[in-house]
């Protein structure tokens, strides 16, 4: 094979410059881009954390009508603390951020213990669940207890009772009114 001594074969590559500019386009995008994402996740964080607690009050809801029994759902704020309208606040710093929901079969009836588990004679529908952990950085800073009459409506206020939750990207507030409507503001 003969080869001409005009034309030299090139090695096929990137350049120096142009491994620079591609390395500084992706800077520009990343640095564009990336804020916009981490608050996205931030804002999921406290979105997803209101949309689980108003399930679950719904589920609350959804027991005591079916059953034809009281239930609740007992919130504790980041301090353990859970206001309880028309009652003593319940206090328990083991459960800073956790819910769980209950039931019982009168209005004289006990509540379960809070140290119950759920089980086939238990009065306890769902275990203790830490809200921060699926949902990182949220923390609860409103607690309630709120408690469903046969009917599905609040027994135990005449008023909307809030639970508020607070992330990096802001606060959500579940509302939930007297007939027992769960709503995220």
């Amino acid at each position: 094979m003969q080869h001409d001594r005009g034309h030299t074969r090139r090695k096929r590559g990137y350049t120096l410059v142009e491994l620079i500019i591609v390395v500084a386009i992706m800077a520009l995008i990343s640095g564009i881009s990336l804020p916009g994402i981490i608050g996205g996740i931030q804002r999921r964080g406290v979105d997803g954390a209101a949309r689980r607690l108003t399930e679950d009050v719904r589920l609350a809801q959804s027991t005591a009508l079916t059953r034809g029994i009281q239930a609740r759902m007992i919130v504790f704020n980041q301090s353990g603390v859970a206001a309880n309208p028309g009652s003593s606040d319940i206090t328990d710093t083991t459960k800073k951020n956790m819910y769980r929901i209950e039931m019982r079969n009168g209005p004289s009836a006990s509540w379960p213990a809070l140290t119950d588990y759920p089980g086939p004679s238990s009065n306890v529908l769902t275990i203790w669940y830490p809200l921060g952990n699926d949902y990182k950085g949220v923390s609860v800073t409103n607690g309630n207890t709120i408690v469903f009459n046969t009917q599905g409506f609040l027994a135990n206020s005449t008023s909307p009772l809030n639970v508020v939750l607070q992330g990096a990207a802001g606060t959500k507030t579940v509302v939930t009114n007297v007939i027992g409507r769960a709503t995220i503001q």
